[in-house]
């Protein structure tokens, strides 16, 4: 009889194991939910209607090369955007935001709109539930506006400088081509080490 009692409370840890185990891992996925959610809504408050239109309605036909869509080497050319909010430094790319907030490499986090991500430099990856991420999403929400009058600018600034970004997209379809010559150069040096 004794027996039974000490497998029927083994049993019983073991379902509430089972349970507690499978409601983590609810309340990690709702989290997560959570902060896709949070990460989209910060884009779309950056990234307005008025941004878009603003990006959209700059010709640069002479710029995108139909075949090869250059849109990428564009943005790369207006993106990241450097914005300083008091002794914060934020870089904006199209898919992140990297805040320092000091030198510190602790100091120093990556947001990435498309999961709500925040991780430290020290590669610690924050939930929703802690104070460190509240705190540092509060500071990138402080800085929208700030985000959307510096693309503005930039925007305005890109088009008085198009030729320069021209030399900067030419550039880049020639260091893209000898990246890959170099690429070639190293597999096939590489090989005949291997023969030797």
């Amino acid at each position: 009889m004794t027996d039974n009692k000490s497998d029927s409370k083994k049993s019983i840890c073991a379902f509430n194991k089972l349970f507690d185990s499978i409601d983590n891992l609810l309340v990690e996925e709702r989290e997560q939910r959570l902060k896709l959610k949070l990460g989209k809504e910060i884009k779309n408050n950056i990234f307005t209607n008025e941004i878009l239109i603003k990006l959209n309605e700059n010709d640069f036909s002479g710029l995108i090369d139909e075949e090869n869509n250059n849109m990428t080497e564009l943005f790369s050319s207006i993106f990241p955007i450097f914005i300083k909010n008091g002794d914060i430094i934020f870089r904006l790319y199209k898919h992140k935001i990297e805040v320092d907030l000091s030198d510190e490499m602790r100091d120093r986090y990556i947001y990435i709109f498309s999961d709500g991500r925040l991780t430290s430099g020290l590669f610690q990856c924050f939930s929703l539930g802690d104070d460190e991420y509240v705190y540092g999403i509060k500071k990138i929400i402080d800085a929208i506006p700030l985000f959307k009058n510096a693309i503005i600018d930039t925007l305005e600034n890109f088009k008085k400088n198009i030729d320069v970004h021209n030399n900067k997209i030419e550039n880049s379809k020639n260091r893209e081509q000898l990246a890959e010559k170099n690429y070639n150069e190293l597999l096939n040096y590489l090989s005949k080490g291997k023969e030797n």
